[in-house]
Parts: structure tokens; C-alpha cells; sequence
């Protein structure tokens, strides 16, 4: 009995560490634009855990996992009718300030690791919000791609905010495929 136990304990670290170390980089796919990211030092970046929740690439700091870690990230593309970073992040802002008041807008920007540009904008914790939020908004040629990262409490936040940068740094615009003799 005891030796049943250790084996599923030894399948199950197996299984998390091969799960921590399957993906050095996820693609963002969308109806018009697609993106490459890495994950930092210390990061997993998961392209599994956030799928039933329509986020397709997630990332969480090393040993912890997407549904408890102390701080998270998600990266994705904006609705095709957005093909202006500034016109998404007024709409954002406008859905969320009835939770998370208005935010510090512009607190970077600077260009990705292909030259994209992008801005970020922070969305402290309120009263009726417990999330610390700071999101990065990229734009991409007819489209906007997102990196959210999101923390439970200040101090993760205040610890874990650096990493969207480092993500920002690895982030690649892939340029949409065409046909050739296509008409």
C-alpha cells in the first residue's frame, strides 16, 4: 500500500516538472495577427491550464501553478473589430472602472523584441477588486495583442511586475502568411 502511494507521488512530480519545462515559448494565434512570447526566468509558460477559460497561453512563476498561483499572466489578441492599441485600452478602461477606478495610464512603453510598440497601463487593487493588474498593449499591424498579468496581493505584484517587461522583450509579431498565385 505505502509503495502505491509513493509511486502516483513520484507520476505526479514527474508529470508537474514535465509539464513546467514543455513549452520555452507559445504562439497567440488570431483572426489577424499572431505572436510568439517566452517566458522569463523563474516562469512556465502553459498553453494548456488557461484553455477552458478561452486563454490559450498563460504563464505563473516556477513551482506554483495557473490556478493558485500568487501572480499569473495571459496573453492574447483583441477582437477584430480593434486595430488600434489606444482605441482598445479607452474601451478596457471605460468596462473597468466601475471596479477598478481609473487607472495610471502609460506608466512604460517601448518596443517589443521585434520593434513593436506598446504601452502599459496599472489597475491597483480598490475596495471592490482585489486583483493588481498591469497590462501591456501592443499594436500590431490591423490588430492588438494583450499581456495581462494579474496578482493576488501588492507585495507579489510589487515582486512579479518586472516579468511583463521580460515577456514584452521576447515577444515576436509574425507576419500573416499569404498564398502565392492566389487571386
Amino acid at each position: 500500500m505505502k509503495a502505491a502511494g509513493v509511486f502516483w507521488l513520484v507520476v505526479l512530480i514527474a508529470t508537474a516538472v514535465s509539464a513546467q519545462q514543455k513549452y520555452a515559448g507559445g504562439i497567440v494565434y488570431g483572426p489577424k495577427a499572431a505572436f510568439n512570447i517566452s517566458a522569463p526566468e523563474g516562469w512556465v509558460l502553459d498553453n494548456e491550464s488557461g484553455v477552458e477559460q478561452g486563454l490559450p497561453c498563460v504563464l505563473y512563476p516556477k513551482g506554483e501553478s495557473w490556478a493558485d498561483a500568487r501572480t499569473v499572466m495571459y496573453a492574447k489578441i483583441a477582437g477584430t473589430e480593434f486595430e488600434n492599441a489606444e482605441k482598445f485600452a479607452a474601451v478596457a478602461i471605460k468596462q473597468m472602472e466601475s471596479k477598478h477606478g481609473k487607472p495610471k495610464e502609460n506608466i512604460d512603453k517601448g518596443k517589443t523584441g521585434n520593434g513593436q510598440p506598446f504601452f502599459i497601463n496599472e489597475y491597483p487593487a480598490t475596495k471592490t477588486y482585489s486583483q493588481w493588474e498591469r497590462v501591456a498593449y501592443v499594436q500590431l499591424p490591423k490588430a492588438v495583442a494583450y499581456i495581462v498579468l494579474s496578482s493576488r496581493d501588492e507585495a507579489s505584484y510589487r515582486k512579479d511586475a518586472p516579468a511583463l517587461r521580460k515577456v514584452l522583450q521576447t515577444f515576436t509579431y509574425l507576419e500573416p502568411k499569404t498564398e502565392k498565385g492566389a487571386h
